[in-house]
């Protein structure tokens, strides 16, 4: 109620309204992995890549973003993304997706 009142009753809305429209960006990160559009030339189980991309980025950036005790920024939960073990996605599918994250 204080906050409120110090920043005034509009930019207290505003800042509201901010928080909730990137809450709900963070979920839409955390659930929808980015795609896997081009394989590199090095995948050899592209149906399987795809697979193992999704499952990782559900249950590691899903975790991380999303953790009800301790969410993580972007960027640490990012850091701690690159450090998991990523099973049948290729090394070079793995760094192309790396880029665009």
């Amino acid at each position: 109620h204080t906050h409120r009142e110090l920043m005034g009753h509009e930019v207290f809305l505003n800042i509201v309204y901010v928080q909730a429209a990137l809450d709900h960006h963070r979920r839409i990160v955390a659930a929808e992995e980015p795609k896997i559009l081009m394989h590199s030339s090095d995948c050899q189980d592209p149906t399987g890549c795809s697979e193992d991309w999704h499952a990782i980025w559900w249950n590691g950036m899903g975790r991380f973003l999303l953790d009800g005790r301790n969410p993580q920024p972007y960027a640490d939960a990012l850091k701690r993304f690159k450090e998991l073990s990523f099973g049948r996605v290729s090394e070079g599918c793995k760094e192309l997706m790396f880029k665009i994250l």
